[in-house]
């Protein structure tokens, strides 16, 4: 039998260890990882851009709340994980698409302006068609594996406790409330356990009798070879409503066609796999039609990774409903990065009976209602969206 926590963080993953973070500040804390080093599995998926002009409401206010963050570290914190890098994001056809995310900005006081020549700031972009741009002067990118580091070595700082290549096989359940994990080497007894998963949180829940769905979506990423443009002052840029961006890293492109792929992974570890030849093809026709000045970049790297989301694209985040002592930190759909201060802020306010003005739990509640259907997109074009089901058919 191994040994009783107060709270139990299972997954290491960047929702995981701010969890651990902000908790190891007021109470004991062990943070359970299935893989050999922490943050492998989406933590390391992540291109890094700290994105608050988001499409949910729930999602801005988290990365407001981490941007706001990684501008003024804490003393602790040796080395900044971020750097001020800008970003222009553009519509192509929709011009309204996001028009609430500004307003929401402005309401905030986040600097942005409708851009009208976008390659003025990022040349990236000479030769591309916009509806509607916006530059934003003060976004950031990150390198996710040191953010995942530092709150890490913060938590253990203050005392917390890591164990790797340890994979929860079930919850324990006794009497209407969780009392543990079950584990290869024996159960972990806890009666306040965060859920933080990500792509196998949905069948850790179902195990234990909640439905709580979410989907693993596959999404591609490819690394160019050295380019010109790609400069440490250019901007990250995202073509929301067709689905494209491109994000200059140590002189080379990290892009994507904003793919999506619904794909259930076996009990891990392991969900990073390589773009197959569509994908490929596919970056290429959209660097192409949209961003016309990276037409024929070459590529040396590759990888895929999943993204996992409620139906309604929202988080889950909070105290289950059905079962007491399960909180949840899951379903935050590749924004693992612009969320994590975030995550990690409001649910240690909320496991301590604080209240939080910029998020409602009821928002993010894990047992809200969801739709058996939802839109993806597989190509990454929000007009070229299908109906899916959420569960997988055997």
């Amino acid at each position: 039998m191994l040994p009783t926590s107060e709270t139990l963080i299972v997954g290491a993953g960047l929702a995981g260890c701010s969890t651990a973070w902000h908790l190891s500040q007021k109470e004991q804390v062990f943070l359970l990882d299935m893989g050999r080093k922490p943050g492998q599995e989406a933590s390391a998926q992540n291109v890094g851009m700290v994105r608050r002009m988001g499409e949910d409401p729930c999602e801005r206010a988290l990365a407001l709340r981490t941007h706001a963050f990684l501008e003024t570290l804490p003393d602790d914190w040796s080395t900044s994980p971020s750097r001020r890098s800008g970003a222009v994001i553009g519509l192509v056809r929709d011009p309204h698409h996001l028009s609430d995310a500004a307003a929401h900005l402005q309401a905030a006081g986040v600097r942005h302006e409708v851009c009208d020549r976008p390659p003025d700031v990022a040349p990236a972009l000479a030769g591309s068609s916009f509806n509607r741009a916006w530059y934003l002067p003060d976004e950031r990118a990150a390198d996710p594996a040191q953010l995942l580091s530092g709150f890490l070595k913060g938590a253990l700082a203050r005392g917390a406790k890591l164990r790797l290549e340890c994979r929860v096989e079930k919850l324990l359940v006794q009497s209407g409330r969780v009392v543990g994990v079950q584990t290869p080497e024996g159960p972990i007894h806890s009666d306040r356990i965060v859920l933080a998963t990500g792509a196998w949180s949905s069948a850790l829940a179902q195990q234990a009798g909640l439905h709580r769905p979410l989907v693993p979506l596959r999404r591609a990423t490819l690394r160019s070879r050295p380019h010109f443009l790609a400069t440490d002052n250019h901007p990250w840029c995202w073509l929301d409503d067709v689905g494209v961006y491109v994000r200059p890293d140590a002189g080379k492109w990290l892009c994507s066609p904003c793919d999506e792929v619904p794909d259930w992974p076996p009990l891990g570890p392991g969900s990073t796999g390589s773009a197959t030849k569509a994908q490929q093809e596919l970056l290429g026709c959209r660097l192409a039609r949209y961003i016309p000045a990276l037409s024929g970049l070459g590529f040396q790297h590759n990888w895929t990774g999943l993204r996992t989301f409620a139906p309604d694209r929202r988080p889950l985040i909070g105290a289950d409903p059905e079962l007491d002592g399960l909180w949840w930190a899951a379903g935050l759909g590749g924004f693992g990065v612009s969320c994590s201060y975030g995550v990690g802020e409001v649910l240690a306010a909320w496991m301590h009976g604080q209240s939080t003005p910029w998020l409602r739990p009821a928002a993010v509640n894990p047992g809200r209602p969801q739709a058996s259907r939802w839109l993806i997109r597989p190509s990454g074009d929000l007009h070229k969206a299908r109906l899916a089901e959420v569960e997988p058919k055997n």
